[in-house]
């Protein structure tokens, strides 16, 4: 009996040992997924956790009622995007050229012209002699301002505190811009941050441009912007939603438990304390480490207990998530390519303003794809998607003729909404964030770490930071 009543006591001490994992993964973006995926190559135990019903995050495919699929979060790919190249060969994924051919269309002060997508020196819009020198002396400007700034700490660069006491709209101001460069600049910040230049620092801004590279080349604000070569060179055959999917199978399903919001983490008493992870159902997942795979904004709706720092609160507190959205729409054909045209359109009016060709790459169908972001994006957070279709419609009708009335099927994304992501593609730093607190950003808190693209000390606001984050916090546990 003795015996019998030992191995029962022994068997449920063995038990409780195994429920204590080494980490608790909350989130299963590719932040989450990345980090799960590194601690299992280093024999750590682990689970995940996301409140979704799926894995991905910010990273989504959508499957076309009349075949296909489109990407309705992050899309593109880019030189110097490592981890995710890296990732796409690991999983046997084929990487393709974004549609660049021809001619990209200007639509400013109601005028529409056409231009170059690409030359000798890049695609240059059809502005006034003055505006280009501007813009061309502008960039000059900022990827010299940028090229001091330290990506591993960029708080600790030279002139940080002041770059931060002023948004980007203010330093703008001050360059005296003629009203063409600026409505540029303000449609290219706008579309790889989907925030308004009065809505973030110059520091992050400039911290944001030098995220744009890797340790052997530098970030600059061409790579950040252009097509190719630039951030928005490759697409990825079959949907970015791929990769997450690829990352969710090496790491396995029964580590991932999908639709469980956390609503806490609470550390115990003691220097070998645990920690216990809550979800808002109630159950409880005991961990040595906690990583947070999330936004600052999302990690600020749950619970911590002791509180985090002064640092770490002001930064989830105070960052804010960029409005974005697409309209996207499929054709018979690429209809805009018979006229020479890329799809890809830069505008200063209607509710969408760049947009791409995200068609397949066969060409088998036309699919052309419009940002909505900013004030365009808030106006439309709660229009019905036949209001949505009509002012899409507007736009590409304007961009590129009566054939983009013909569209066979539309489908939207709307990341303002979406309750574990609350706008995209990235939060953003307002004045006087950054430089005081932005260490919290990566700083480990005990065993309590953060990932998420936001944490990133390369391409920030884009899938390769995300993935650089998670290996990152990963590594950081023992």
């Amino acid at each position: 009996m003795k015996s019998f009543r030992a191995l029962f006591l022994l068997s449920v001490a063995t038990t409780a040992l195994a429920a204590t994992y080494d980490a608790v993964v909350v989130g299963a973006g590719l932040s989450g997924l990345n980090a799960a995926k590194t601690l299992a190559e280093n024999n750590k135990t682990f689970v995940v956790l996301e409140a979704r019903d799926r894995v991905g995050g910010r990273v989504v495919n959508h499957y076309l009622q009349t075949g296909g699929e489109v990407d309705m979060g992050a899309e593109f790919v880019g030189p110097t995007h490592d981890y995710v190249i890296a990732l796409a060969k690991e999983l046997g994924l084929e990487l393709f050229d974004t549609y660049n051919k021809g001619d990209n269309v200007l639509y400013l002060d109601d005028k529409r012209s056409t231009y170059a997508a690409s030359g000798l020196l890049g695609a240059i819009p059809p502005l006034d002699p003055i505006s280009l020198i501007q813009i061309g002396i502008l960039q000059g400007k900022v990827d010299d301002m940028v090229s001091k700034i330290n990506v591993q700490a960029p708080w600790d660069s030279p002139n940080a505190a002041e770059y931060d006491s002023k948004t980007a709209d203010e330093w703008l101001n001050e360059q005296d811009l003629t009203a063409d460069a600026r409505k540029i600049l303000d449609v290219g910040l706008v579309e790889v941050l989907s925030a308004d230049a009065t809505e973030y620092s110059l520091l992050y801004l400039l911290t944001y441009i030098a995220a744009a590279g890797n340790a052997q080349h530098k970030g600059t604000f061409e790579r950040l912007t252009q097509t190719s070569p630039g951030a928005q060179q490759w697409r990825v055959e079959g949907g970015t939603g791929l990769l997450a999917e690829g990352l969710a199978k090496i790491i396995g399903a029964d580590k991932i438990k999908l639709g469980m919001p956390v609503s806490s983490i609470v550390r115990g008493d003691g220097d070998n304390a645990t920690y216990t992870t809550t979800s808002t159902s109630g159950e409880t997942f005991e961990s040595r480490h906690v990583i947070v795979a999330m936004s600052p904004p999302m990690a600020d709706h749950i619970k911590f207990t002791p509180a985090l720092t002064e640092d770490r609160k002001q930064v989830q507190s105070k960052m804010k998530m960029g409005s974005l959205g697409k309209g996207i729409a499929k054709y018979e054909t690429p209809f805009w390519r018979d006229s020479g045209l890329t799809g890809q359109a830069v505008s200063d009016k209607y509710s969408t303003r760049a947009t791409f060709d995200i068609s397949p790459k066969n060409g088998s169908s036309g699919i052309l794809m419009g940002f909505i972001q900013v004030a365009q994006m808030r106006e439309l957070d709660n229009a019905t998607d036949a209001e949505m279709t009509a002012k899409i419609t507007e736009a590409f009708t304007a961009y590129f003729g009566d054939k983009a009335k013909n569209a066979t099927e539309w489908t939207f994304s709307r990341w303002d909404p979406a309750p574990y992501s609350g706008g995209g593609p990235v939060a953003h730093a307002p004045v006087n964030v950054l430089y005081p607190h932005g260490k919290a950003l990566r700083a480990p808190i005990g065993n309590l770490h953060f990932a998420g693209t936001e944490s990133s000390d390369y391409w920030v606001g884009y899938m390769d930071g995300a993935l650089r984050s998670g290996e990152r916090v990963a590594k950081e546990i023992d």
